[in-house]
């Protein structure tokens, strides 16, 4: 099955919400508020995967100058920067039922790609250890233990040059 990616709109919050909450322990998920505000606030930087009409996949992220994600960033008004140089990434989520077809990996070489014509400088994102491997498939580099205690987790920031 064909994925087909596009910008997110106003009206696939339900969706990515639902896609999310299947993805992440509740204490690490965004929640709908959240995705409005992101919706709405940095658009360019969010997108959704789709197959046969259905969203089964999602990248987002902020814009900013800081160098690492920081709790504040996930927070309304917490840091995104339009002209910023850095492109950050805070979720990469596939419906559990759509798994394992590198839906999510089509989705992250599409923000990468998006991110390097914008001018972007560097990606980066906090992952858990068993992930480091996975996002380092992309060129990210490991930079050690994030000062992130989102959600109650051990994060690493990883960082990618673009």
């Amino acid at each position: 099955m064909e994925l087909h990616i596009r910008k997110v709109r106003p009206e696939d919050l339900d969706r990515v919400t639902e896609v999310e909450s299947l993805c992440f322990p509740e204490a690490e998920a965004a929640t709908r508020e959240s995705f409005a505000y992101r919706i709405k606030t940095f658009p360019d930087s969010f997108f959704v995967g789709e197959v046969d009409g259905v969203i089964v996949a999602l990248i987002n992220g902020c814009v900013t100058n800081r160098p690492f994600i920081c709790d504040e960033l996930y927070e309304p008004d917490g840091g995104h920067e339009p002209n910023g140089e850095n492109q950050t990434v805070f979720g990469l989520a596939t419906h559990p039922d759509f798994q394992r077809r590198g839906y999510a990996e089509q989705l992250m070489n599409r923000l990468i790609e998006e991110s390097r014509k914008a001018g972007r400088k560097h990606m980066v994102l906090t992952c858990k250890d068993k992930l480091i491997h996975y996002y380092e498939k992309f060129g990210y580099e490991n930079k050690g233990v994030s000062d992130s205690v989102h959600g109650g987790v051990v994060w690493y920031d990883m960082v990618l040059t673009l």
